[in-house]
Parts: C-alpha cells; structure tokens; sequence
C-alpha cells in the first residue's frame, strides 16, 4: 500500500487524472491501475470513478489526511537523518578539545606520526604556498638541557624566582611525552602581505593539531612570556625574523578535558545589510 501514496497524494493535490499522472511520471493509464490497486489492498473506495475533476471517498479523505502525516513525519526524519550524517562528517572537528599535559601520558607520538601531521600542516591554506612556518622536534635526550633553558629564561624574567617556580618552568619542558615548538618565519620579498602569512602559519598550526586529534592524541599549544624571550629563541635556532608561536604538547589521553563550553553562532556570526556607498558620501550631492 505504501508505494502507492504519493500516486493518491499527487492525484488528491491536482484532482485531474492526467496532471496527476504527468506529476508522477506515469500515463493516465498507469495512474488509474495504480489506483485500482491500491483501493483492492485497502479493501475500500477511494477515489470516484470519473473523466472530469476527481473527487475522493470520505475513506479516500481519511486515507490521504493519514499519509500527509506519515509524509510529514518521513520528512521530518529524513531532515534528523541528514543533519545526523553532516554532523557526523565534521564531528572530529566538533570533538577536539585542547589536553592540557596534566592530563596526557605516554607514549607520544612516533616520528613517522609527526611526519604525517606536518604533513596535513602543508595542506592548509596558504597563499603563496610560502609555508611562513616550521616545527621544532625536541627529542627525549634532548629535553633536559631544554629544561635547563627554560630555568634560565624564568631566572632573566625573574631573578627572585622561588625553587618552586624554577622547577615548574623546568617540568614545561619534561612532563609532556611529547613536546614540539611551532615557529612562525614570515618569508621576505614577497606580494603575499604579512597578515596573511600568519593566517596560512595559524592554519597550519590547526591542521597540525587536528591530525593529532585524529590520530588518537590528545594536545594542546601553550605560549607564555617564554616564546618572547631572545636568549631562548637564539638558543632554539631562531632567527631574527621568526617568531616563536608556543609549544606543543602531546601524548595519548589519560584523563578528559572538560566539555568546552557552548558559543552562540550569532557571537562570530553577522550578515551584511548593504548600506549607502561611501565612496557616495564622500563625494557628496552632485551640483548640475
């Protein structure tokens, strides 16, 4: 019975078999065996038999008023459906959260890893193609002689620094399993303005951690008063035009970040109302 609804529908909204029938794709002829068929599966009349307008049984009306409803509600679930499956699509990027390192533990990633998230960097959006940007990769032997460099720059920031503090700056540098610096390197001589630059660096920088997240790593990038510091960034390798964005911690997830807190679209989204031309204003009424 179900598959011939939208006949009935078709032929209750034009009341005239031959609109009907071009409406659904078939010859009048088709349209009324259609019919015929289902008035013997609905064991009623539905339709009055006739050449001119068409008219329905009150079995007829009650039918076709039950199968607008289902139409409606099939309608309605299609929509679910549909939002379901484009929320799905995106929900790797609904789901990421930063992970602060507290709540990461080894092991990190493998450098093959971390090759295939510079890799997903590279294809963000980048005017130019400059790649104004690069990652530093702190190996484990490496990282307490890091931490020696963030004692010391926490010193030339503050000379009074309790132990406390000293060991904090130490542990930046050593808790995380995983721990990377992206730096920003602006290319000269180019059209490609310098704002943008740093656009192409920050979606790189995004890229870079959606493809951890994908990869079943938690992380977070974290700055501080220490990406600003000249001595750490010339101990880095950093040169003058470079800038160092933060670093970058990463590890699997020991323990969830709480839910991130729900924005309003309104709050980063506007439309634009065309107004006066202000080229218009500027130049003021026309004198004939």
């Amino acid at each position: 019975m179900q598959e011939f609804l939208p006949y009935l529908l078709a032929l209750h909204g034009a009341r005239d078999w031959l609109q009907a029938a071009r409406d659904c794709g078939l010859t009048e002829a088709e349209l009324r065996r259609a019919v015929q068929h289902a008035q013997r599966e609905y064991g009623q009349v539905l339709v009055v038999a006739g050449n001119g307008h068409v008219d329905f049984t009150a079995a007829g009306e009650e039918l076709v008023a039950r199968a607008r409803e289902l139409a409606g509600a099939v309608d309605a679930l299609q929509r679910c459906f549909a939002e379901s499956r484009r929320r799905s699509v995106v929900a790797p990027l609904l789901q990421r959260r930063s992970v602060s390192p507290k709540r990461l533990t080894g092991p990190g990633p493998d450098a093959a890893e971390i090759d295939l998230m510079i890799e997903a960097a590279l294809h963000a959006p980048d005017h130019g193609s400059l790649h104004p940007w690069r990652v530093l990769v702190f190996a484990q032997e490496h990282r307490a002689r890091l931490a020696d460099l963030f004692e010391q720059e926490k010193l030339r920031r503050d000379p009074l620094a309790p132990r406390s503090d000293i060991e904090r700056a130490r542990e930046h540098a050593t808790r995380s399993p995983a721990l990377l610096g992206f730096v920003v390197s602006p290319r000269a001589r180019t059209q490609v303005p310098l704002r943008e630059q740093w656009l192409a660096a920050g979606a790189a920088l995004g890229n870079f951690m959606n493809a951890a997240h994908q990869l079943g790593f938690g992380g977070i990038v974290l700055s501080g008063e220490r990406c600003f510091d000249a001595v750490l960034g010339a101990e880095l390798g950093l040169a003058s035009t470079e800038w160092l964005a933060g670093f970058i911690s990463l590890g699997r997830i020991a323990q969830a970040p709480p839910q991130r807190k729900p924005v309003a679209l309104d709050a980063v989204r506007a439309q634009w109302i065309p107004g006066p031309s202000l080229a218009a204003a500027e130049l003021g009424p026309r004198v004939s």
